[in-house]
């Protein structure tokens, strides 16, 4: 407020403001006179008033405007307050969500596993050169978590542990190269091992390898965990088969298919910590 005090503006309002003073004063004097020079005094302050007037009513409409207009920011600082809040619970909301349908996902495969324990778990960091799946999560060994833990989206599998931490862990997805997962496709039963190789993790796809020349896999067939070898429980699923390279005139068939995980918008996972095959395996 002092600075409005120092601007020009104020100084043009005193200014008006004196003389609408002056001018009221004079009037008042004037009204009893009747002489010519009071009428030519008349004369020249009459238009005095009416621009004193005016002024008066200019600067009342001013403050009148500085209050409205103070009033206006109140109003929309106490809006973006609300918005503000209404940001924080669609934020929270988004993520009970997530978390409701991540539960809904596994409870078949609990219901289906009743010995199943897992440990939920956030994704908080991803491979920084983005070739091949690897993930770090929130959770480690004081939660339970091991190396060679399955790790799973639902019924679909995602990767395995293969580092921990007491409050993290490294996860490779079944896109790196260095990750083999006993298979087999539901429609003809066929078995085979999933792993992928460096050209085909960058289109986002895995292979089944050495199948047999006259295969039955077809694409659109469902790729799904065999558990042999006792890492990966039995019916997680992998993929869908895309295509399959090869045939009767080659010696053996390669069936691709793609992850049935979107790993780009991957966030919250369960671990397996511990499962009937992995009991075997111990």
């Amino acid at each position: 407020m002092r600075r409005f005090f120092k601007t020009a503006a104020f100084r043009v309002f005193a200014v008006v403001l004196a003389m609408l003073t002056a001018g009221s004063l004079l009037s008042v004097a004037l009204r009893g006179g009747s002489s010519p020079l009071v009428s030519a005094l008349g004369l020249v302050v009459s238009p005095l008033q009416g621009l004193c007037a005016f002024a008066a009513n200019a600067t009342q409409d001013f403050f009148a405007r500085f209050r409205s207009s103070a009033v206006l920011q109140t109003q929309l600082e106490e809006k973006e307050l609300e918005l503000d809040f209404l940001r924080e619970r669609l934020v929270e909301y988004d993520k009970a969500k997530q978390k409701l349908e991540l539960y809904e996902e596994f409870l078949e495969l609990k219901q289906e596993n009743p010995s199943f324990r897992f440990a939920e778990a956030t994704v908080i960091g991803r491979d920084a050169a983005g070739l091949f799946g690897s993930l770090t999560l929130d959770k480690g060994s004081a939660a339970g978590i091991q190396v060679n833990d399955p790790v799973l989206k639902g019924k679909n599998l995602v990767g395995l542990v293969t580092k921990t931490d007491l409050l993290s862990c490294t996860v490779q997805t079944i896109l790196q190269p260095s990750v083999n997962v006993g298979v087999y496709e539901t429609m003809s039963g066929e078995i085979g091992v999933a792993n992928t190789t460096v050209a085909l993790s960058q289109q986002g796809l895995c292979q089944i390898a050495q199948l047999e020349r006259g295969t039955a896999v077809a694409a659109g067939g469902l790729i799904c965990t065999s558990g042999l070898g006792g890492v990966f429980p039995r019916d997680l699923i992998l993929g869908t088969v895309t295509e399959v390279l090869g045939g009767s005139q080659s010696l053996s068939a390669t069936a691709l298919f793609r992850p049935a995980v979107d790993f780009p918008s991957l966030r919250d996972v369960f671990v397996l910590t511990d499962h009937q095959g992995l009991s075997a395996q111990d």
